[in-house]
């Protein structure tokens, strides 16, 4: 491995981190520090007045831009199988009507919305079909992160939000992983047969190994005697599980993320099982999450997305204010005050990780071409910070007009993502 190689990952580890902190600091999830540090790190930017150093580091075909490429590639992979780590089984079955109906309307409105755009746009097709989801999705570890910094988890506030962010965010992201699969020019009605039913046996075989396989590995967790082997079993079970979805027509990451949701519940209590989340989370929190993001601000192109202008203000509109209505609406329906329900569809509109990798695959299949990437990112961008801002304001204007009534519901502690 060339030096300048090893000089590149610490830069961009580095300068992830950093900016990261620096974001978190400013009350904002350290995903958009990340973004943010590839977008000044990348050719746009600091490019532009370092090209001769840098070069080699934005050029996927050079030996330092490929091993940086693969560094991301496992990032993609580690942070699904992470994510699926943080999702629980059985809080989605016992996901609350109102948490569902919320999920449902601010879906839809968004989605529908967003079609429109697109189709004015001129977007037809898998690229539509696509660009649309990624507009609904409801960002939940950055939900997540948001809600425990603010110590407000036990409130009824936080169960709604998160049993709407649990429904939304499993629906969209297996909608979002079968669009991925119709690859461009495989849309015959004879191509999208096979390929649901791949996506049905997928399914089918991961039920089955939840229920008859998944018993043994926890066994196998309790018989090992250190962390590190139990990592090794999480990690092979992801891949086995991203070489499955990818047999059966789904992108690999899709099953990663099965396998962390199907071990979600796996040897909880167990010392070997903590540690192997403490790795996990090191390995990819601190290490190869921060490269894959910072590699998507790499690709972020001002240029392409000046010339589609319309196009992003659109866009951005569209995922800002179709989430915030579309979740307004039901909450209040349910009952909710004013600027609770205002409250709960601000934290309702954030984007995180797992949108961002699809969106990467995406590019890689010429699903979407470079403009509208950029286009997603930048809306991930601005949507992820504004969430914060405007929850923390409506939910003060709530706690003040004592909208806010304490929750008898159990919220399940989800680890920090972002």
């Amino acid at each position: 491995m060339e030096l300048i190689t090893l000089i590149y990952v610490l830069l961009i580890i580095a300068f992830a981190k950093a900016v990261g902190e620096l974001m978190s600091r400013a009350n904002q999830p350290p995903i958009v520090g990340e973004l943010l540090a590839g977008i000044i790190l990348g050719p746009s930017i600091l490019g532009v007045f370092f090209s001769s150093g840098l070069d080699a580091m934005y050029d996927p075909e050079s030996e330092s831009g490929q091993f940086i490429s693969n560094l991301a590639d496992f990032g993609m992979l580690f942070l699904m199988l992470y994510a699926g780590l943080q999702f629980s089984p059985k809080a989605l079955r016992a996901a609350s009507w109102q948490g569902s109906s919320i999920a449902a309307m601010g879906v839809a409105v968004p989605l529908a919305f967003g079609s429109v755009v697109l189709v004015l746009g001129g977007s037809r097709g898998t690229e539509l079909a696509f660009v649309s989801l990624a507009i609904a999705v409801t960002a939940l570890p950055v939900t997540m992160r948001v809600l425990v910094d603010l110590e407000v988890m036990r409130t009824r506030t936080a169960g709604t939000i998160i049993s709407a962010a649990l429904v939304s965010d499993a629906a969209l992201l297996l909608a979002l992983g079968l669009v991925l699969s119709s690859k461009q020019g495989h849309d015959s009605p004879a191509e999208l047969v096979l390929l649901s039913a791949g996506f049905v046996l997928f399914f089918a075989l991961a039920i089955l190994i939840g229920r008859y396989v998944v018993p043994y590995v926890y066994k196998l967790l309790r018989w090992m005697r250190t962390g590190e082997a139990a990592f090794a079993v999480a990690i092979g079970f992801a891949i086995a599980f991203a070489i499955l979805a990818e047999r059966m027509g789904l992108p690999a990451v899709v099953g990663a993320f099965i396998a962390g949701l199907l071990l979600s519940q796996t040897g909880t209590g167990l010392k070997t099982w903590a540690r192997v989340q403490d790795v996990l989370s090191g390995v990819t929190i601190g290490f190869l999450a921060p490269v894959f993001f910072v590699l998507i601000g790499f690709s972020v192109k001002f240029g392409e997305v000046a010339t589609a202008l319309p196009l992003l203000v659109s866009v951005v509109a569209v995922a800002v204010i179709g989430k915030l209505v579309g979740s307004y609406l039901p909450a209040k329906v349910w009952g909710f005050g004013r600027n609770e329900s205002l409250a709960i569809g601000s934290m309702m509109m954030g984007k995180g990780a797992m949108e961002l990798v699809f969106a990467r695959i995406a590019l890689e299949e010429q699903i979407i071409d470079e403009q509208m990437f950029s286009v997603l990112i930048i809306m991930a961008f601005i949507s992820t910070m504004l969430a914060p801002i405007l929850f923390k304001t409506f939910y003060n204007r709530a706690v003040e007009r004592k909208e806010i009534q304490p929750s008898s519901i159990t919220v399940v502690d989800v680890s920090r993502m972002d």
